[in-house]
């Protein structure tokens, strides 16, 4: 049976991990994970729904008075906003959302998938709860990862080219890691229904767990666990002819003193909380 709903694979900050639970899900026998830009799309157009919902919902007494004048034949006053009459703006923009998802059901059934996915990473939990409340059998795959780790492998990627960038990405990870902070205080015990954290050290350590908890999440059947051991973190094709990847991975670049400092400043209290074994020192390269 079809996904009633989408998987949202995301997570804090980029080099976390998303790539990695896309390309299981895809080689899984009946599930396929889209890409960035087929999630964001679905993330962007809830917030506007939600963002319009809320416009409306706060304009509703001058909507009704704007109808009960025009309706008597007196359009001599200012209108700029008169909206659709009745709930047509409201149903519209559901609507779009709605014929947006079906789409996407569309296509994987075009493939011959019965589940389907999308990733996109540094997504704050806000987005998913959003994303929720249209979509409520949604499910979301949450993976988070060690941040000095994750800064070197953005800095690999160019990212992170001086100390603004380093710290912007490290705020980033402390905001998008408070939902992880607040399980972790409770040990995981009230996980809401719809949200699958993972641990990305955990995952890959103890691999054959982490992919049968996945697969019961998610609904995928028959993963191949061999694609985790493919590294992957960058994409050079040979030539604009031949889009064979010439380059898949590159390895992560070494952080300087004065880097480590800054990472461990802005991020280590949270470090402390989510990985019990981090005891708040700067660690090597």
């Amino acid at each position: 049976m079809m996904q009633k709903a989408p998987i949202i694979i995301t997570s804090p900050s980029t080099r976390s991990g998303t790539t990695l639970i896309q390309r299981l899900i895809t080689s899984s026998d009946n599930g396929i994970c889209y890409g960035e830009h087929a999630a964001r799309r679905l993330i962007e157009l809830s917030n506007f729904v939600h963002r319009e919902y809320v416009l409306l919902q706060k304009t509703e007494d001058r909507h009704a008075f704007n109808w009960q004048k025009v309706l008597s034949g007196d359009a001599n006053y200012w209108m700029v906003g008169l909206e659709l009459p009745g709930e047509y703006t409201q149903n519209a923009l559901v609507g779009a959302l709605n014929c947006f998802k079906q789409h996407y059901d569309e296509a994987t059934r075009a493939i011959d998938k019965e589940i389907w996915a999308s990733k996109s990473p540094k997504q704050t939990f806000l987005d998913i709860v959003r994303l929720s409340d249209f979509f409520p059998q949604l499910k979301c795959v949450y993976i988070y990862r060690n941040v000095f780790d994750t800064i070197r492998s953005q800095k690999t990627r160019g990212w992170i080219k001086d100390n603004s960038d380093l710290a912007n990405a490290c705020i980033e990870w402390v905001a998008n890691t408070e939902v992880i902070a607040a399980l972790q205080k409770n040990n995981f015990e009230t996980v809401p229904e719809m949200l699958h954290p993972v641990k990305y050290e955990s995952f890959l350590q103890n691999l054959d767990t982490g992919i049968q908890r996945l697969e019961e999440f998610t609904g995928a059947r028959g993963i191949n666990r061999d694609i985790a051991d493919v590294k992957i973190n960058v994409w050079i094709p040979t030539s604009k002819d031949d889009l064979t990847p010439a380059i898949n991975y590159g390895e992560p670049t070494a952080l300087d003193k004065g880097e480590l400092e800054i990472i461990q400043k802005i991020s280590g209290a949270r470090m402390r909380e989510i990985y019990a074994e981090y005891n708040g020192s700067i660690p090597e390269n």
